[in-house]
This record gives C-alpha cells, structure tokens and sequence, in this order.
C-alpha cells in the first residue's frame, strides 16, 4: 500500500517518522502531524479497533501521496521534527505551526486537521459539567479531557470532522473551515426482528473515556428516576476510580441500569445489543464527530444527542435541550412514547443517513475533493 522512501528511529527522541514516496516525480513534500502507528502496524490493525483516526490518517497520507506528493507522517506531540525546505502543505492537529513557522516556506499551506472542538469550548464545557456534579452532590471530580492548550493558530484553513457545533468553535479565527464528516470504524446491516414495543425503551450510552464529559452522570441520574426505562452502559467507568465511587449505586445496585463494561462493536454481543435497543442516548459538552454515536446509528439506532455532540440529527434524531438531568429525561420519555411506526421510521432514516455521510469510501471522496482544491488554490 505504502512507498516508503525510509522510517526514521531516531533514539534521542524516541519518536518515529515515516516518510512515503510517490510513484511518479515527488511535485513537492507534504507534512502530516497526527498519529503515526497506522502506518506501522496497519489502519485495520486490533489496536484501531472502535476508532476511526487510524484509517483516516492513512487516508489523508495516501490522498497526497496519489495526488504526486511525497509525504512526511510524524506523531502530532514530536517536538523535534523540522519540515523539510520544500514543503507544500503542512497539516496539524496540535499546534506546531508555531514552531514549524521558521523552517516553512512563506507559500506552504498550514492546514489545522481538528478532530475535536477547540480546546478552549471544550474545556469550558467539561469544566461546568464537573460544577455542576459538584452542585449536586457535593463532591469534586478530576477532569478527564482536559485539553493542554497548544501554541497559538497559525493555519490558513481548518478543517473538522463534526457538524455545525465543531465549526463555531473556530469560527473565531476566520479563517476558512471545511467540513469533512467523520467516517466510521464499523458499517452493520440492517438489523432484522426488531420488536420496536418493548425496544423503545431501551437506551443505550457508548463512550471510551471521560465519563462526565460524555454525560454518563446525566443518564445515570435520569434513569435512576426512571425505573419504567432500561439503559445499557458499554464503557469502563471503573477506570475513573472518583466517578465510579460516586455513582456505585447507580452503576451496580439499579435494577434498570445494565453496566456491560468494554464491549467490541464488531461482537456478536454488541449485533444483540443492537437487535434490542432503539437508540443511543448521549448528553456529550463538546465533541469533534461525535464517532460512538455515528458507529450506533450504522447499527439502526436512533440518535438522541445534545446540540454539543456534534451528530447530526436531521429529522430522525432527537435533541437532549440542554445538559441537564431533567433534559435527559425529557427526552428519553418522549422517545419512548413515540409510536412504534415512527420508531422504525427515525432508525431506518438515521440509518441511511450515515451509510451515505458517514463512511469510509465518503470520507476518502471528500478528503481527495479537499486536497485537490487545496492544491490549486
């Protein structure tokens, strides 16, 4: 798949760098800071497993490199790296266009890849979630997702993977924003037998880390007063030792809350997750694509978000007003007093909504799309 002209094991910085050579003469060199061991252990490697970064950046690599550009892949945290005099684009979702700025040329493009909001929203809103449980129970949790700040801007163009929520976090900065919507790690049929009676009143909340950012106090609190409801947790909130103390009761000891730990989406467990429950539930404060979401609804879920999770929700989806307990409720009742017939109608609609948007061949049209234009400009 790749033409490698060298890696690079430099054991000073312990960082490796992959350099990809064209199959025609190199037209110029773009650099690529994101993640680097796609292209060392393979984007459908078990270590990608549930994430859609890795195909993405091979992706990206491989546009340029198609496009008759050689390209330079190194991890987005590499302190070290110093661009080559000849690069064309740089593109970066960490804040090295500061430091990059004194060995690029003045006609380089500096494109920023952000793959969540901007870090300033994103930590104002974790930072009031954490108020809020502190308001309600008295207790102070640790932040999970705080986002060091990076150095200042610098790019010429931005692009995001998420909808209108992920743009306005940087429409600040004027400067040109493209929308290029997240893919998915996994694409499912249509599941069959679905009885949408009793199915629409199972929630299901999917999230990796940053259980409060992710809004799982909210859902837990909700259906906690909810009994007639049942929700379905896939996550390790075990692994965040202050929440998990906090919310034992709610997590172990609740009749209609079901904690199933990690559970892998490609499983036969999660196929039957997916034949009995009707929607994902997920009160995110600020995400980039809002990928879990995207993964439930190839799944045949309806999606019932915050405006924050950044999914759209079209006329199938169902906004959760604010990041609320009551809010959650709100919309989880009325979900489930939908009829059965407009049930089947959002799911199938979420459905295909993201087998036309949000997958990997429609991710590799629009990013070819982008960097042509790019190019040209």
């Amino acid at each position: 798949m790749f033409f490698y002209i060298k890696k690079i094991f430099d054991h000073k910085k312990r960082l490796p760098e992959v350099r990809l050579l064209t199959q025609r003469p190199s037209r110029g060199r773009v650099v690529l800071g994101y993640i680097f061991w796609p292209f060392k252990e393979g984007w459908n490697s078990p270590k990608a497993r549930g994430h859609t970064n890795a195909f993405e950046v091979v992706t990206i690599a491989e546009t340029y490199r198609k496009l008759g550009y050689a390209v330079d892949v190194i991890e987005y945290h590499n302190r070290t790296y110093v661009p080559p005099s000849d690069t064309c684009i740089a593109i970066d979702i960490e804040g090295q266009f500061e430091r990059w700025d004194a060995y690029l040329p003045k006609t380089c493009k500096r494109i920023t890849h952000a793959t969540a909001a901007h870090w300033l929203l994103a930590n104002q809103a974790e930072l009031a979630r954490l108020a809020a449980i502190r308001d309600r129970k008295g207790v102070v949790l640790r932040s999970r997702r705080h986002t060091h700040p990076p150095d200042n801007g610098g790019e010429d163009e931005i692009v995001v993977l998420g909808n209108k929520y992920t743009m306005n976090s940087f429409a600040f900065a004027k400067k040109p924003i493209t929308r290029i919507p997240i893919s998915s790690a996994y694409e499912f049929e249509w599941p069959q037998e679905r009885n949408f009676t009793e199915k629409k009143k199972n929630f299901l909340w999917v999230a990796s880390y940053g259980m409060v950012h992710k809004g799982l106090d909210l859902v837990l609190e909700a259906f906690a007063q909810m009994p007639e409801l049942s929700l379905t947790i896939c996550a390790r909130p075990e692994k965040e030792p202050d929440f998990f103390r906090l919310y034992e009761k709610e997590l172990l000891h609740t009749p209609n809350i079901h904690a199933r730990g990690w559970v892998d989406m490609a499983s036969l467990e999660f196929k039957e997750i997916a034949r009995t429950h009707a929607s994902t539930i997920y009160p995110s404060c600020s995400e980039g694509g809002g990928g879990s979401v995207i993964h439930c609804m190839h799944a045949g879920m309806v999606p019932l978000c915050t405006y924050e999770a950044s999914v759209d929700l079209n006329d199938f989806g169902m906004l959760i007003k604010s990041g609320t307990v009551e809010a959650v409720m709100e919309t989880a009742r009325a979900f489930a007093a939908l009829p059965d017939e407009e049930v089947q109608q959002r799911a199938k609609a979420s459905y295909e909504h993201v087998r036309k948007v949000h997958t990997r061949d429609q991710f590799q049209k629009n990013y070819h799309e982008f960097a042509a234009r790019v190019l040209k400009s």
